[in-house]
């Protein structure tokens, strides 16, 4: 599997198809507005709240419209995909998974169009099992305290335990998620209509 060609082949696919529908729509994108389709920002424009705070102002952001456009047209080209041929599905979630794995910025995109990306059916069994785990080693910790107090040096091992088990949760998620959206990938270039040569 050759990503960067996997990338560029989802990414001619969604930008072709809404460049289609608004010269579809009648209103055709404008030079501004294909470039802006084709380099879209890697941040998000929104600042991002740490807290409620009710003593910090609220910023207003104006709206992007030319993004709530390019969102509005991939929804309906995606829409109207579906509707005239419902194996073009696999061609948007190819694309959409893509974008996912190589975290680029279109996959948001995707997301606010509703192209869904497949998940296995363990998967949600496979968030509880991290959670019971993580709650196995705070209930085990709690037993093992017991009665006496502890010095600062079991402290600081039960610390370093908890934070080796949360950042091992976090790369095993991380590696998960990238294994599944891979079997994605291939289940979905079996049967989508354009062919990414490896």
């Amino acid at each position: 599997m050759n990503r960067t060609a996997d990338l560029d082949a989802a990414l001619g696919f969604v930008i072709g198809r809404i460049e289609e529908e608004a010269t579809r729509s009648g209103e055709s994108l404008s030079d501004e507005q294909s470039f802006s389709l084709n380099h879209l920002p890697k941040v998000s424009a929104l600042p991002q709240a740490y807290g409620a705070d009710p003593e910090s102002p609220m910023v207003l952001v104006p709206r992007d419209t030319e993004y709530e456009r390019h969102c509005g047209l991939a929804k309906s080209a995606h829409h109207n995909d579906l509707r005239l041929n419902p194996a073009s599905a696999l061609d948007w979630e190819f694309a959409a998974a893509v974008a996912k794995l190589n975290r680029h910025p279109m996959s948001w995109l995707l997301q606010w169009a509703g192209v869904k990306v497949h998940r296995p059916w363990w998967d949600r069994w496979l968030l509880i099992a991290a959670a019971l785990l993580f709650i196995f080693s705070v209930t085990t910790v709690a037993l093992l305290m017991g009665s006496e107090p502890w010095t600062p040096f079991q402290w600081a091992g039960v610390g370093a335990v908890y934070i080796g088990i949360l950042v091992l949760l976090y790369f095993a998620s991380r590696r998960i998620e990238e294994w599944q959206l891979n079997q994605n990938i291939e289940r979905c270039r079996r049967g989508s209509s354009f062919t990414v040569v490896t």
